[in-house]
């Protein structure tokens, strides 16, 4: 059966558009080959200067036209100029700062850094020592004991001996005075006692026997006297009611004024 008119044409159409695909095949591969060798070609030349700077350019350079930082830590600032001169470097900016275990006027540390290789004249900055820093004792006088505490943790200071004694003027609890006084200046974590009120002094009153007597009576006279009273029952049950069996203090103890007295009663 043979193929018609039609078909025919079709497949000559496809034929032709595959030739011309194979025509432009050789320019396709010819432009691809360019871009390749543009891409080595850029890639060479930093290849080049990489190798330019990091390799030629070093050798170019003389070492007498570089110098090693000199370990200037721990030296006396006095002496370092000299040291740098010799390394063909120069004094630069100097600072100050506080430091617990580089003495004063020391070398704490300086930039660039020992051992660093620099060109011949660059500067070197210093940190010098200032030693520790002084902590001055806040005003504690009249505080109590609490914000005390935090007022010397906060200016970096500890507590030291804790003493106390009466007084009619500072409130029990609060600060009568400390030492050393408030101002001085003291080095590292220095430590301040502190001398606490514990309020106005009481009279101490030699505790009265008042055993068999009336219980009431004992009450009435204690209380009088400024004491705090309070009565127990005593288990034993022989005593004539209502008389005082036992006391507490017993007779003869100083108390202080406004103490507690326990009595012991027959019912």
């Amino acid at each position: 059966m043979s193929a018609s008119p039609t078909g025919k044409a079709a497949g000559w159409a496809r034929g032709q558009r595959w030739a011309g695909r194979l025509a432009r095949l050789p320019a396709r591969i010819a432009r691809s080959r360019w871009l390749h060798r543009a891409l080595l070609a850029v890639l060479g030349a930093m290849c080049g200067v990489l190798f330019f700077q990091l390799i030629v350019m070093p050798r170019i350079v003389r070492h007498d036209q570089e110098a090693i930082v000199p370990d200037l830590r721990g030296l006396p600032a006095a002496e370092v100029e000299p040291l740098l001169e010799a390394q063909q470097l120069r004094l630069g900016l100097r600072t100050e700062a506080y430091n617990d275990h580089i003495p004063i006027g020391h070398i704490l540390r300086h930039a660039p850094t020992p051992g660093f290789r620099v060109k011949c004249g660059r500067a070197v900055d210093l940190v010098v020592s200032l030693g520790p820093e002084a902590l001055r004792v806040p005003a504690l006088e009249g505080e109590s004991l609490v914000h005390a505490r935090f007022l010397l943790l906060r200016a970096g200071l500890q507590q030291g001996r804790l003493s106390h004694v009466y007084s009619a003027d500072v409130a029990s609890n609060h600060i009568v005075a400390a030492s050393p006084r408030p101002g001085t200046p003291l080095r590292g974590r220095g430590s301040v006692d502190l001398l606490v009120s514990r309020g106005a002094s009481r009279r101490l009153i030699l505790m009265p026997d008042v055993r068999g007597a009336d219980v009431r009576r004992a009450e009435a006279f204690l209380s009088a006297a400024g004491f705090e009273v309070g009565r127990r029952r005593w288990p034993g049950g022989q005593a004539q009611a209502p008389a005082v069996v036992d006391q507490t203090p017993p007779p003869g103890y100083p108390i202080e004024s406004g103490g507690t007295v326990e009595l012991l009663a027959g019912r």
